[in-house]
């Protein structure tokens, strides 16, 4: 208990510590920049699968079968 309570009051002074604060800002913002392309990516990806899926199974009509053909397209088993 008592060493929780330490390491809590140790990670709330990191985290009111202003250069720690920016190079965890700079350090987010280069994780976003690097992972943007495949984020927007799979974003599209998934919205191309979701239309052909939407093309074989009306979601308003058989919801079902269009959850299973987007599964089916979004994320194809490999082999």
């Amino acid at each position: 208990m008592v060493v929780r309570r330490l390491l809590w009051e140790a990670a709330r002074r990191v985290a009111q510590n202003p250069e720690i604060q920016q190079k965890a800002a700079d350090i987010a913002a280069e994780a976003y920049e690097r992972a943007r392309p495949k984020l927007e990516n799979a974003g599209r990806h998934l919205s191309d699968s979701a239309r052909e899926a939407a093309a074989e199974h009306d979601p308003m009509k058989d919801p079902v079968g269009f959850a299973k053909s987007l599964k089916k397209k979004a994320f194809p088993t490999e082999g």
